[in-house]
Parts: C-alpha cells; structure tokens; sequence
C-alpha cells in the first residue's frame, strides 16, 4: 500500500497532465497587453496561456491577478514552473491552481527551469542572481557566488548532469560544475547574453543569443564560443530554437529583423518574415509532432505562427500583446 501511495505521490501530476489528450503542450507568457486586462469574455488578457491543439485555441492558466509572466514550461514529472514578478510559481495540477514558492525578497524571475536528469532541481535566473532548489521547490537559496554583476537573463541546465549549468548575464556566460555552489567566467567578456540553448542533437553543443552580438555556438559544452552571424541583419537575437528532425537547421529571433533561418548550423542565415507585421521577435517553438509549424511571440503583436517551416507567416492572437515566452512540452515527453 505504501509503494502505491509513494507512486501516486510521484507520479500523480504527470498522469492528470497526460490526460489532456496526446498532442503536445504549448506554454505561452504574455507579459502585457494594450488596453483593457480582461478580454470582452471577462477572460484575462495576458499572464499565461496553454494550447494542446497547436495552437489553434487557448486557454488562461496563470494566476488570475495582474502577473507579470516572463516564462513557463512543464518539467519532465509533469509539474508547472512559472518565472514572474512577484516570483517562482509552481502548479501541480496542470495550470487550475498555483503557489509562490519563492519569498517576498526574490521578484524579477525571468527564467525557470528543472533539471531533466532530476525534476527536483529547479533553477531560476533573476534581476538580482540565480537562485536554486533541489527539492521541487519547497525551498530555494541564492547560487550567485562568482557572478559579477548577478542579473541574468537565463540559465541552462545540461539534460544529462544537472550540475552542469550556464548562466547568461550582461557581461559574458557563466559555468558551474557543481551545481551552482561556485561559477567561472565562461566566455564572451563583456557582452550582453540573452538566452542560451542546449542542441538537441549533441549534448556538447550550446547555442548563445547575444545583445548586438548575433549567435554564437560552443561545441564543449560551453568553454570555447565562436560567432555565427553571417547574413544577421539584426545582432540582437531574443530566442533561438533548433528544428527537432534536421540537424543543424535552426531559427532565431531577433528585434527588428524578425525570424532568421539556417540550415548549416548557423554558418549562413537567411532572413523569413513574409507575413510577420512585428519584426521584434522575443520567442520561437518548433512543433516536435509536425516539424513544419513554427511559432513566434513578438513584442508589440502577439503571436503569429507559419505551417511551412518558416517560410511564410500568419497573425494568430494576442493582438496588441507582448508575447515574452513560448515552451513546449511534447507527448512523448520531452521539451523544446
């Protein structure tokens, strides 16, 4: 009797996830929205949104106050994290409820993430340094020592070893190998790092969005960094996303000059945004389950989505909204 409750324990949140049905999960943080908060249904206007269906319809699943969303994704035991103004916020039972996990002196959450390897552990990159929990955050602590100044903008926890972790910050990447007891400079001094991603394909490949910058790739897992910027109009790259199928194709996100594609792994980029009306692009998903549809969260517009591969694009919702974050979790179990 006592496995059977410690199971449902582990297991239970994952399970009542998994029953919305067997497409995949689109996670989807509007920070703000022109006008009114509250859609001519009485339905919030920004916070967090869910899609099962591709995106073709939404649903609110944040907190129901004025929330500030930077981000949402599902870990791997099928909790919620959110990073939000006010804090980490967990869910347990797919988006119908949430707690602040955090206290009162952790605000300015841009990023949260759990650790494939250990759903436990639960990294968040904030205004004022990174903070961690390794027990599905009941508790958290601050894992800032060495980082200079400590806002960071993202982190990344390799899927393998969780105590392997990058941190993007405004003057360069850091590493820590231990799980964020101690960090070391990791490259690319002095600029401004805005999202860092960990290649699908090959455990040793880290992908880094830049301030004015371009993208940049590291093949060892984060120490050596070399540019890839050729046929980027627009340095500043917000998000980058790596199709699931085809190795080395991968699209980024830049502010002003929308959506780059490149199909030799970042070596030549191809300008795409036929049909995109906000060329501030700050996120990108590629569907695991039909690798030819695309989404895009702009600042000023919503989100806009294309059915092949990038080539053309189409407006979907969140009219006159910042879309600040897009996760997805697919149904077979594994994120974006």
């Amino acid at each position: 009797m006592k496995l059977k409750v410690w199971a449902f324990l582990l297991l239970g949140p994952l399970l009542a996830c998994a029953a919305r049905g067997q497409d995949e999960t689109i996670y989807m943080a509007v920070l703000s929205a022109l006008g009114p908060p509250y859609g001519v249904d009485g339905s919030p206007r920004f916070g967090l949104f869910v899609s099962t269906d591709k995106g073709s319809s939404w649903r609110h699943k944040g907190w129901e106050d004025y929330i500030r969303t930077f981000y949402a994704e599902e870990a791997s035991n099928g909790v919620i994290w959110a990073a939000c103004g006010n804090g980490v916020l967990r869910s347990t039972d797919c988006g119908a409820s949430w707690r602040v996990t955090t206290g009162w002196e952790v605000t300015e959450v841009l990023k949260v993430k759990a650790a494939r390897s250990d759903p436990r552990v639960v990294f968040a990159a904030t205004a004022y340094g990174i903070i961690r929990s390794t027990d599905g955050g009941d508790s958290w602590e601050k894992v800032s020592l060495g980082i200079r100044p400590p806002f960071s903008a993202d982190v990344c926890i390799d899927r393998n070893k969780w105590r392997h972790v990058l941190a993007a910050t405004e003057v360069g990447i850091y590493r820590t190998e231990d799980g964020g007891e101690r960090w070391v400079e990791s490259g690319l001094a002095g600029k401004g790092i805005r999202l860092l991603v960990q290649d699908p394909f090959d455990e040793r490949r880290f992908w880094a969005g830049t301030e004015e910058d371009g993208v940049f790739v590291s093949e060892d897992r984060g120490q050596h960094w070399v540019q890839r910027a050729e046929g980027l109009t627009d340095l500043t790259v917000y998000s980058i996303a790596v199709h699931p199928s085809k190795r080395n194709h991968l699209y980024a996100g830049t502010f002003g000059g929308g959506v780059f594609a490149s199909t030799d792994g970042g070596l030549h980029w191809e300008q795409s945004v036929r049909g995109l009306t906000d060329l501030q692009v700050h996120a990108l998903v590629v569907s695991s389950s039909d690798p030819e549809l695309l989404l895009a969260g702009t600042l000023n517009d919503g989100l806009f989505r294309s059915t092949d591969g990038g080539a053309t694009w189409e407006y979907l919702t969140q009219e006159h909204s910042e879309v600040w974050g897009l996760s997805l979790r697919s149904a077979r179990g594994t994120d974006d």
